[in-house]
């Protein structure tokens, strides 16, 4: 099992509408390439952990790289896992207010994942807080 963790920000402000439909249509090709995890974002940064395949995985990130309405993307992290973090998600989302705290959104969405992934995705959140 192969994941990759990303932040972005958006090139403007998303609408409500927008931001449901990139989220549909992440979840059905998530679905469709066997990729599950999670977007979460507060319409300035997105953070999103997927994981499937490396080959689709990689070809997703392909794809919101190139993705106009982003910029400033980073990997953070990729690599082998031992096994799925989120198997029931094609794509769980979560919207978090501008001046909420990220690490709190995380926490609620990683209760079932490993000690590391949870480590990991806490302390990128935790760090997005600091710079917020």
């Amino acid at each position: 099992m192969y994941r990759l963790v990303y932040m972005s920000t958006p090139k403007r402000c998303l609408r409500s509408e927008e931001l449901s439909s990139i989220l549909a249509a992440a979840t059905r090709n998530n679905h469709r390439n066997e990729i599950t995890g999670i977007l979460i974002q507060d319409r300035k940064r997105f953070l999103q952990y997927l994981e499937g395949s490396e080959n689709k995985v990689e070809e997703t990130f392909a794809r919101i790289a190139s993705d106009s309405r982003h910029h400033a993307i980073f990997r953070l992290k990729s690599g082998l896992i031992d096994r799925r973090q989120f198997p029931g998600w094609s794509m769980a989302s979560k919207t978090i207010e501008q001046c909420a705290s990220l690490k709190n959104a995380v926490s609620e969405l990683v209760k079932c994942c490993d000690h590391d992934v949870v480590a990991e995705l806490l302390n990128f959140a935790e760090a997005r807080d600091r710079a917020a």
